[in-house]
C-alpha cells in the first residue's frame, strides 16, 4: 500500500487553538483531503519519474535490491563495491536526450493568431505580436526545453498561466511558470490523450511569511488573521541538505513545508456543478445560466418585451422572447488553503475562457496509464553497464604479465637479484641451461584473455540495440557517414530516424498550442490598456505593433503554431531571392536592404538614411526665404547683384553652369 495515504502528516498548531485562529474566510476540509488523497495517489508515478531521471542524468546504479548475505536493502553500486567490483557505467540514455533536446531547439515556432473576420486582419497581427514579445518576455524556449526533459522522463508535465506583478521583472503581465511534477495533483482517473476529462489540478506552494500577507491581505487585520494561521515564529534561514541536489522533491510532503522558516500554501481547482437555469436569448443571440432564485427576472424581461411588442402591434408568436430550461452548470472554481483548511482566497474562475490557469499534458497514456520515454531502454542500459563491469573484473582478474621462473636454473642469484636485472633496462640474467630445455622454459612470462570472446560483440550489440530503440542513430546524431554514401541516402536516413520522434514532437507541439492559447486569452483579457510593442524583425507592419485591447478583446480569435522564419536555412534563401531581384533591377538597394536579414543590412540602411536626411537638409538651406533676400537688397544692393549674377557661381554651389 502507498506509505503516504494511512500516515497521519499534517502538521499541528503547537499551543494555538482553534478559538485563537479566526475564522474570517471559512474551511475547506473535504476539499483539503481530496487534494491531498490525489497528490498521494501519484506517489507511483513520481517515483517512475524520479527512477527515469537517475538512469539518464544520475547514478544509473541507484537501484535498491536485497543483500543476499545480511538481507538488508542497498544499492546495486554499494553491492558492487561490496564485492570488490568497481561499478563502472556508460551513460547511453543522455547523449539520447540531449539529442532530442537539440531537435526541438533547432525547429524554431512561432505563434499566429488569426481572426475569423477577414476584414479584422490586422486585429491578427496585432495579437501575434502580443504574444511573441509574451513569448520573448517568459522565455518560453527554456521553459518548454525544460518541460520536454521531464515529459520524457516522467510522461506528464503542466505550466501555470497568471497574469499579475513579477518580483524579478518589475512589471504587470502575463507570465507562464513550469509546475514540477512533485508539486503538481490531478484527479487520477483521467484517459483522455488531450486532458479534457480533468475535473481536478492543482500545485503545493512553499512561501516566506511576507509572501504569503503579500498574497492574501488586503488589511492589517488580515495579517493578524494570517499570524493566527501560521503563527509569529521567525525562524532564521538555514539549509541542512545537500543543496540543489533535489532532496526536496525526492522527499516532498504534501502539508509540510520544506523549509521550517516556509509556509505551505495549497491552491486547488475544482470542476463543480450546480442547479440552474440555461438561458438563450433569441433577440441578441446571447446565452449563459442563472441560479434557481434569478428565474424571476428572465420572466420579468420577458413580460416587458411582450407588453411593448403587443403595443407596437406585432404579432405574439413573432416576438423574441428569451427561452430558458432547468440543466445543471458546471463551473472551475478555485481555492488557495493552508495545510489545516483554512481558506486564503476562494472563487468562480476569473479568466474569460472560464476554465483553471493550468496546461496538464500527459504522452503517452494507454488504457489509463502514463508511460515515460526512458523507461524503455532502461534494461538496455543497465544490460551495458553490468558487461562493462564484468569485462572489467575479468580484466582485473587475468594474468598481465606475470613471470615464471626456474629458480635451479639461476642458483648463483637470489630471488631478489633475478626480479631487478628482468626488470632493468638492458639487465643480463646468468642461467644454466639443463639438457635438452630452452630459455623459454626457464622464464616465461604470462598474459591471461582480457575477456571472453564474445563480450565485445555483446557489448557492441547492446550499443546498437539502445540507439535503435531510442531511434537515435547516428546519422540523426550528426555523425560522420562512412566512405561511399550518398548524400541523398544519408539525408534520407536522417529523415527516416526522424520518424520514430515524430509522435514525441507533435504530442508536445499539441501541449504548446493549448498553453499558446490558453496565454493569448489572458492577454486578450487583462491587457486593458493601449501599448506598442517594439520587436525586431520585419514580419510585422508598424501600424500593428500598436496594441488596442478595444479591438482586440471583442475579437474571435484562433491560434496556430508555424515554422519560425528566423532560421539560417530560411534566412539564407530569403537573401538569394533578394539578390536575384536586386540584379534584375526589380528592387532598389533601400528595399534590399529592408528586408534582408544581412548581420550587416541595418548598419548600411541606417547610413543611407542618415546621408539622405543630411542632403536633404542642405537643400532646404539653400532654399532662402524671400523676405529674407528683400531685406538683404534693400541694406545691400551690392551684395544681391554678387549674389543673382550667375558668372560668380561655382560648382560647389549646386550651379550647373552652361557649357562653353
Amino acid at each position: 500500500m502507498n506509505k503516504f495515504l494511512n500516515r497521519s502528516v499534517k502538521p499541528k498548531r503547537d499551543d494555538r487553538t482553534k478559538e485563537t485562529v479566526y475564522r474570517t474566510r471559512g474551511t475547506a476540509y473535504e476539499e483539503l483531503e481530496e487534494f491531498a488523497s490525489y497528490w498521494s495517489s501519484l506517489y507511483t508515478a513520481r517515483k517512475k519519474m524520479e527512477r527515469s531521471l537517475m538512469y539518464a542524468k544520475e547514478d544509473q546504479w541507484g537501484d535498491y535490491i536485497k543483500d543476499p548475505d545480511t538481507g538488508k536493502m542497498m544499492t546495486e553500486g554499494e553491492l558492487i563495491k561490496k564485492n570488490g567490483k568497481v561499478p563502472l557505467k556508460n551513460n547511453m540514455i543522455a547523449p539520447i536526450v540531449k539529442n532530442i533536446e537539440g531537435q526541438f531547439r533547432r525547429n524554431v515556432t512561432k505563434p499566429i493568431c488569426s481572426v475569423r473576420d477577414r476584414d479584422e486582419a490586422k486585429v491578427g497581427e496585432m495579437m501575434s505580436i502580443a504574444m511573441e514579445y509574451a513569448q520573448s518576455l517568459n522565455e518560453v524556449t527554456e521553459l518548454d526545453a525544460a518541460s520536454l526533459m521531464v515529459l520524457e522522463c516522467g510522461g506528464y508535465i503542466a505550466q501555470r498561466i497568471e497574469f499579475g506583478y513579477n518580483e524579478y521583472k518589475h512589471m504587470n503581465d502575463a507570465w507562464v511558470y513550469n509546475v514540477d511534477p512533485s508539486r503538481l495533483f490531478f484527479n487520477t482517473n483521467i484517459e483522455d490523450q488531450r486532458g479534457w476529462d480533468i475535473t481536478c489540478i492543482g500545485e503545493i506552494f512553499d512561501m516566506d511569511f511576507e509572501q504569503v500577507v503579500a498574497a492574501f491581505a488586503k488589511s492589517k487585520k488580515d495579517r493578524e488573521w494570517l499570524e493566527s494561521i501560521y503563527g509569529t515564529d521567525d525562524h532564521p534561514r538555514r539549509s541542512f541538505v545537500d543543496g540543489v541536489q533535489g532532496y526536496n522533491q525526492k522527499n516532498a510532503d504534501f502539508y509540510t513545508p520544506a523549509e521550517v522558516d516556509l509556509c505551505r500554501v495549497i491552491l486547488g481547482w475544482k470542476l463543480e456543478s450546480r442547479d440552474a437555469y440555461f438561458y438563450h436569448d433569441t433577440l441578441d443571440g446571447s446565452w449563459g445560466f442563472v441560479g434557481l432564485n434569478e428565474v424571476n427576472k428572465l420572466e420579468y424581461i420577458n413580460q416587458k418585451r411582450i407588453s411593448e411588442a403587443l403595443e407596437a402591434g406585432v404579432e405574439e408568436e413573432d416576438i423574441l422572447l428569451i427561452e430558458y430550461e432547468f440543466k445543471v452548470e458546471r463551473y472551475w472554481y478555485y481555492r488557495y488553503l493552508s495545510p489545516w483548511g483554512d481558506v486564503l482566497q476562494e472563487g468562480r474562475s476569473p479568466y474569460w475562457h472560464g476554465q483553471h490557469n493550468y496546461v496538464f499534458h500527459a504522452y503517452p497514456i494507454i488504457h489509463g496509464k502514463i508511460f515515460n520515454f526512458i523507461e524503455d531502454f532502461i534494461d538496455q542500459q543497465r544490460s551495458i553497464n553490468r558487461t562493462m563491469t564484468l569485462i572489467d573484473f575479468i580484466r582485473s582478474s587475468s594474468a598481465k604479465g606475470l613471470v615464471v621462473v626456474d629458480e635451479d636454473a639461476f642458483d648463483s642469484m637470489s630471488r631478489e637479484e633475478i626480479i631487478d636485472e628482468y626488470v632493468r633496462y638492458n639487465g643480463v640474467l646468468f642461467c644454466r641451461l639443463k639438457p635438452g630445455k630452452d630459455i623459454r622454459s626457464v622464464i616465461t612470462q604470462l598474459n591471461g584473455a582480457g575477456a571472453i570472446q564474445g563480450d565485445y560483440e555483446l557489448l557492441s550489440l547492446q550499443l546498437k540495440l539502445i540507439n535503435d530503440i531510442a531511434g537515435v542513430n547516428s546519422a540523426m546524431q550528426g555523425k560522420d557517414p562512412s566512405s561511399g554514401t550518398a548524400a541523398s541516402l544519408y539525408a534520407q536516413q536522417t529523415e527516416n530516424a526522424s520518424m520514430n520522434l515524430k509522435g514525441l514532437f507533435d504530442s508536445f507541439k499539441a501541449f504548446r498550442k493549448r498553453r499558446d492559447l490558453k496565454l493569448m486569452q489572458t492577454i486578450q483579457q487583462y491587457y486593458d490598456s493601449p501599448r506598442y510593442i517594439e520587436l525586431g524583425g520585419k514580419d510585422y507592419s508598424e501600424e500593428s505593433k500598436y496594441y488596442d485591447p478595444e479591438k482586440v478583446q471583442g475579437a474571435q480569435l484562433d491560434l496556430e503554431l508555424t515554422e519560425g522564419t528566423n532560421t539560417p536555412t530560411f534566412q539564407m534563401l530569403e537573401n538569394e531571392f533578394l539578390m536575384k531581384l536586386f540584379e534584375m533591377q526589380a528592387i532598389n538597394v533601400k528595399t534590399l536592404l529592408e528586408n534582408s536579414s544581412l548581420p550587416f543590412a541595418s548598419k548600411i540602411l541606417e547610413s543611407i538614411k542618415r546621408a539622405e536626411q543630411e542632403m536633404a537638409e542642405n537643400q532646404n538651406m539653400a532654399q532662402m526665404d524671400p523676405a529674407l533676400m528683400q531685406q538683404i537688397a534693400s541694406q545691400n544692393p551690392a551684395l544681391m547683384e554678387k549674389m543673382m549674377n550667375d558668372a560668380n557661381a561655382s560648382p560647389q554651389d549646386g550651379i550647373i553652369q552652361q557649357a562653353a
